[in-house]
């Protein structure tokens, strides 16, 4: 097959468009992102789609105005109506005393989702490919991920789509010299500064030493992690349903039974009693939930506390209830 039966190919395994629904393309002019507007408009037909493209100017690069002139003459060649949304994200990042990658992630997805939900779009179409994905299971892997970052990215995500993540980088670039495709060089991405940009520049091309094949291998072991991460998740789930149990301000489960679960699964239902407590798990580490698991092994009164949840036991319970003080968290039940 050819790079674009594959990617066709790909989209129709995973569901990724209906027939006649809109995609917002996300693109920078990048080699990537101009070969997956290439593609899509080329794929167009065979789902009658309708393709908008969208530009986000982070605010950081002189060269980003004439992309933006660049990425406009490429969607309108396309016959795809052209939306350009401006950012200032060295400003956020100094005020937010954050890095510009971070911020600038958030702000383009922010904006991106702003388009979509004007336009009425189905999903965001975004150009990741499997180096991608290699890069992204090595920097959740350095950071002690468990299985959902061993995951990585998944073709769909919400409102996101991933129609290139079945190529590679070096197909892509093929694509784009055969189509005659005359991509802009964003510079940033040379720069080491970023840690993705060392892992790409550097950690990729050292592991490739040891196995030349370290880019599908590491694309298989996310899709290993994702489909026994999704195993796991949903074993959880029903045993939460049958064991979990409300009390005021979160939601408790009875100690003997919990201890007699799997650490895997322990960690999962204290991670679900989180959610249900403060309507998110993000401000839960690995470390709060093994303090929150070795409580279930303590008598009555014993107490752990965080900014978001308290946890606490009592004679036969562990529970999990909002921490006092924690105000606009919406409570919600598994």
């Amino acid at each position: 097959m050819n790079v674009v039966e594959t990617v066709e190919a790909y989209c129709r395994q995973h569901s990724l468009f209906q027939p006649g629904e809109t995609i917002l393309i996300a693109c920078s002019g990048g080699p990537d992102s101009l070969a997956l507007l290439d593609i899509l408009a080329r794929l167009r037909p065979d789902y009658n789609l309708r393709l908008a493209v969208c530009y986000v100017h982070h605010g950081i690069r002189d060269a980003a105005d004439e992309e933006v002139r660049f990425v406009r003459q490429e969607a309108e060649k396309r016959a795809c109506p052209f939306i350009c949304r401006r950012t200032d994200v060295p400003a956020l990042a100094a005020q937010e005393r954050a890095s510009l990658e971070a911020v600038g992630r958030r702000e383009r997805y922010r904006l991106l989702r702003e388009e979509k939900g004007r336009l009425g779009a189905a999903a965001i179409a975004v150009a990741h490919h499997q180096d991608d994905q290699a890069e992204t299971v090595l920097l959740h892997l350095l950071r002690g991920s468990g299985l959902a970052g061993l995951g990585a990215m998944r073709p769909q995500a919400g409102d996101v789509v991933r129609p290139l993540l079945g190529i590679t980088r070096g197909e892509i670039d093929a694509y784009v010299k055969e189509r005659n495709l005359t991509p802009r060089h964003d510079e940033t991405n040379d720069s080491v500064q970023f840690t993705r940009n060392r892992i790409r520049l550097e950690l990729l091309p050292a592991l490739r030493q040891y196995n030349p094949s370290v880019v599908g291998d590491l694309n298989r072991l996310a899709q290993i992690a994702q489909a026994e991460d999704d195993c796991m998740a949903q074993w959880a789930s029903r045993l939460y349903e049958a064991h979990v149990r409300p009390c005021p301000g979160g939601a408790g489960v009875e100690k003997k039974w919990f201890l007699s679960q799997p650490a895997a699964l322990q960690r999962r239902l204290v991670r679900l009693l989180c959610r249900n407590a403060t309507g998110t798990e993000r401000d839960i580490p690995f470390h709060y939930v093994e303090t929150i698991r070795e409580l279930a092994c303590k008598g009555a009164g014993k107490q752990f506390q965080t900014g978001s949840v308290t946890a606490y036991t009592t004679k036969a319970g562990l529970c999990v209830v909002v921490s006092q003080g924690v105000k606009g968290r919406r409570r919600k039940k598994k």
